[in-house]
């Protein structure tokens, strides 16, 4: 049975793991949510982290984890291992954030932006087609076993970017930039059918109302830019799920490769 001096020797290690963590939990896309209570952030993150110290060094040896010798340098290392988390999380969360933001530009466009309401889970108003397609985006994030190969990046990720190393490389800015350029490529690709939709009928309406005057082509404009768009919209759905699955897989794998053999950082 393991002595107690042995299992404090955990503690150091365990408590900045834990950190790193949370920081995944508050930008990661389904538990930066503000509908999940706190505790259960918390304990998700407790639970992770005792999954993630077979990872770590042995505390007892040359290599272990230990506290910095003063409050400041502790702070800053709970603070490194936070901001690390935080942006992997933000890294996993591009592709969802971008789809949200497809969807309010599609709900824009073909008139349903005018049901917006206050979203509770992020503190801002929400609309009826980005939270659709985030929530097609979480279904493709689980369907491609996302959440699987997150874990596994954040694994290797304690070995790549040991704890107190403070060291981000050019590999994650580079992932960073690049997976920002894809996801906004894809909501740009998401949004561009009812785009080019609403840009015949505009054109269709403009030239009624030279030819018809007496005809109130505004207040008809408006029901037929909504029906004309979600028929679009429902057509098109298959298609964006398959675009949303492959980006977000494409994205899980190049972020897992940055944690492999040691290349991340």
């Amino acid at each position: 049975m393991m002595s107690l001096d042995a299992m404090l020797a955990f503690v150091p290690a365990f408590v900045l793991a834990f950190f790193r963590l949370l920081g995944l939990m508050l930008a990661s896309p389904l538990f930066g949510s503000s509908n999940i209570p706190k505790r259960v952030k918390i304990l998700f993150a407790s639970i992770a982290t005792l999954g993630m110290m077979s990872a770590l060094p042995d505390p007892t040896g040359p290599g272990g984890i230990h506290f910095p010798p003063t409050i400041y340098e502790l702070a800053l290392s709970i603070g490194g291992e936070m901001i690390f988390g935080l942006a992997m999380g933000m890294i996993v969360s591009f592709t969802f954030y971008c789809a949200q933001w497809a969807g309010e530009l599609i709900g824009q466009q073909i008139g349903f932006n005018m049901a917006e309401a206050l979203d509770p889970a992020y503190g801002g108003s929400g609309s009826l087609v980005g939270d659709l397609y985030f929530m097609l985006g979480l279904v493709a994030f689980f369907a491609v076993e996302g959440h699987r190969v997150l874990m596994i990046a954040v694994y290797r990720s304690f070995e790549s970017q040991p704890l107190l190393t403070m060291n981000f490389s050019h590999s994650v800015f580079d992932l960073f930039l690049n997976l920002f350029t894809t996801a906004t490529v894809l909501a740009m690709r998401l949004a561009a059918p009812t785009f080019f939709t609403m840009l015949v009928v505009d054109l269709a309406m403009g030239c009624i109302g030279k030819a018809m005057p007496q005809f109130n082509i505004m207040s008809a404009g408006v029901p037929i830019r909504s029906m004309l768009g979600l028929l679009v919209l429902v057509i098109g759905l298959g298609l964006t799920c398959e675009a949303m699955a492959g980006n977000i897989e494409t994205g899980v794998r190049t972020f897992l490769s940055v944690y492999s053999g040691g290349n991340g950082g």
